[in-house]
């Protein structure tokens, strides 16, 4: 199978990503919140703890990390800003997100694979799982 993996291609997207210690006025009502933009969106989910997680998704590559995602999300809602304004900038991580064309075949004899390894995804198509279980 190995023969068979194609190189990696930077997709032109990459992920920011960051732990801060922050509760949202609306965790009753939204632990797990999606904002959507021109060629980005923003996620942040409640991690426990007083603590949320954020990945920002965008079209460039980052040299900068909260004050570059400050100036992508601007004019955003008071959620993202905040969230990202409370997020001390060394627990920012930048990763940049490579694609791969899949492969046709994902088994031989008696020995079939699921995941990324076979049928990768980029995070943020949110269809990395389900492509597992619907095959």
């Amino acid at each position: 199978m190995r023969t068979n993996i194609t190189e990696a291609v930077y997709s032109g997207y990459s992920c920011s990503t960051g732990i801060a210690n922050f509760v949202p006025a609306c965790i009753e009502s939204a632990g797990y919140s999606v904002f959507l933009g021109h060629k980005e969106y923003f996620v942040s989910s409640d991690i426990g703890a007083g603590k949320m997680q954020h990945y920002a998704f965008h079209k460039e590559l980052l040299v900068a990390k909260r004050k570059r995602l400050l100036q992508i999300f601007n004019g955003r809602c008071n959620n993202v800003i905040d969230l990202l304004l409370a997020t001390d900038e060394d627990m920012i991580l930048r990763r940049d997100i490579y694609d791969r064309t899949p492969s046709l075949t994902w088994g031989r004899g008696r020995v079939t694979l699921l995941g990324d390894f076979i049928h990768a995804m980029q995070p943020n198509m949110g269809q990395g799982g389900c492509m597992a279980i619907e095959v």
